[in-house]
């Protein structure tokens, strides 16, 4: 098997995880970890109160700000690009605590200079993944991004009904009781006026109503047996369906993005998703000879430290990861190995792999 070399940053997931529009929207009950906003593919968002609603649009956002305080400690906004009729991420830009990022799927920049990932600069963190970008502000927000077509931020609850923005007030309040959605996205877009963007007129493209029981049954089915009793299932079954309702394409890819979603949020609030994609729905490949999983430890195995995941205790996150009885090689990058393979360091002051330091 020919083994493929990519920078360690790339491969190894974080090991430190904090972690026209629908005139109706559907609201998930609260829980612990409901201090998060997301949006992903075919334009959908999901406020911090838990609201669902589909905002078809390419225009520049505000997807969520501190305003409603003296100083703005953080400003995140979004814009949208459809590339061949998909929808992805075109750009976030964000400020926090003064530190201006400009994120794309080339180039990360602090202040208007690329720089090299990892990153921190003044209590801000970059990590990257093969999946993910992963940013984490000491201020009290995380925020995570699969560079295509999803995104999430979550914040610390000392912002509750501080925030504006496309992620909501953050107060459990329905947004669509304080004025109408179209008006609320107007407030919340703040395009450059050199700059040209649209709404998105949404049609069905083809007879889908027998297509629609596909969504159902897989995320009803015994893959996410965990995830039903903690998240709202029949918000992303309604999302998944107009997914395949409006998409350009047959293919069962067109809900793959809601489905990873689901997947996601399961897993965040405790839940323990299993393996659901396959060869012929929604592959992931991986590189070296790792294997993907929904839900693996986001603390890894490594030859410096083989016993990572025994101490981990954050939840579960989808990604690459070795096969059982292997850790992944981190002093010569070449994929995941038995312990006892692991190179083992001499007459040098470095750790050797059974943790001990070698004169």
């Amino acid at each position: 098997m020919s083994i493929v070399k990519m920078p360690l940053e790339w491969v190894i997931p974080w090991l430190t995880l904090s972690i026209g529009l629908s005139a109706a929207t559907t609201k998930v009950t609260p829980s612990h970890n409901n201090q998060f906003c997301s949006t992903w593919g075919n334009y959908h968002y999901r406020t911090f109160d838990g609201y669902f609603y589909h905002l078809p649009s390419t225009c520049n956002y505000i997807l969520t700000s501190q305003c409603k305080a003296d100083d703005e400690s953080f400003n995140i906004q979004l814009q949208r690009l459809e590339v061949n009729g998909v929808p992805i991420i075109k750009r976030v830009t964000m400020k926090l605590d003064g530190v201006e990022l400009e994120l794309n799927n080339a180039t990360i920049k602090v202040n208007d200079e690329p720089v090299t990932i990892p990153f921190s600069l003044g209590g801000i963190s970059i990590e990257k993944t093969l999946f993910y970008v992963k940013i984490e502000a000491k201020l009290g927000l995380v925020f995570m991004w699969n560079q295509v077509d999803s995104l999430w931020v979550e914040l610390d609850p000392k912002f509750k009904n501080q925030t504006c923005g496309l992620c909501g007030d953050f107060n459990d309040a329905d947004v669509s009781t304080k004025t109408d959605l179209e008006d609320f996205s107007e407030i919340c877009k703040v395009d450059d006026p050199n700059e040209n963007c649209n709404a998105i007129t949404s049609e069905v493209t083809h007879t889908c109503a027998n297509k629609t029981d596909l969504c159902e049954n897989l995320l009803t089915g015994s893959a996410f047996h965990s995830c039903q009793s903690r998240i709202d299932t029949d918000s992303f079954i309604e999302a998944s369906k107009k997914d395949i309702c409006y998409c350009n394409s047959n293919s069962s890819s067109c809900y793959c993005s809601t489905v990873s979603e689901y997947s996601r949020q399961c897993a965040h609030e405790g839940g323990k998703p299993q393996q659901w994609k396959t060869k012929q729905l929604c592959a992931k490949q991986c590189p070296f000879n790792m294997e993907y999983k929904e839900c693996g430890s986001p603390c890894t195995d490594t030859c410096s430290n083989h016993q990572k995941s025994q101490l981990c205790d954050k939840h579960c996150i989808d990604g690459c990861f070795c096969p059982s009885g292997t850790v992944f090689d981190d002093i010569s990058q070449s994929g995941c190995i038995t312990v006892d393979e692991c190179p083992c360091f001499h007459n040098c002051n470095r750790m050797d792999w059974m943790g001990a330091r070698v004169q």
